[in-house]
């Protein structure tokens, strides 16, 4: 396994697990279930964490460009699942969220086709 390769993915997944994370955080204080578009522009315009949110996106984006520019699309892409455990391990930590036992199953069998996607012959080739 190419570690730099893999240490470049997990900061990808980093920022843009931390970008969900602050979405839902930001999108927990609002009341827009029966708005429309225009409540929701409104809310985002006047909320800084929303603000935050998209800035760490945004950079999450431009270091996946910065990985897609070095390294084929089937071999880092499989790595981005483990995105789901940190957003589910952040909602649950920072958010005090409560995540079923069956979940819990579903993110350890995305965790091993993962392993199984990242070590394969074809996301070895570059």
């Amino acid at each position: 396994m190419d570690w730099v390769r893999l240490f470049e993915v997990l900061i990808v997944v980093v920022f843009t697990s931390t970008g969900q994370l602050l979405l839902r955080a930001a999108m927990r204080s609002a009341d827009l279930a029966s708005g429309n578009l225009n409540q929701l522009v409104s809310y985002a315009l006047h909320t800084p964490l929303l603000w935050l949110a998209v800035g760490v996106y945004g950079f999450a984006t431009l270091l996946w460009m910065r990985v897609l520019s070095r390294y084929p699309v089937g071999a880092v892409y499989p790595m981005v699942a483990i995105g789901y455990v940190l957003v589910t391990l952040g909602g649950v930590l920072f958010l005090n969220e409560r995540v079923p036992m069956q979940a819990w199953i579903a993110l350890m069998l995305i965790c091993a086709g993962t392993l199984l996607l990242a070590t394969s012959s074809t996301a070895a080739a570059s």
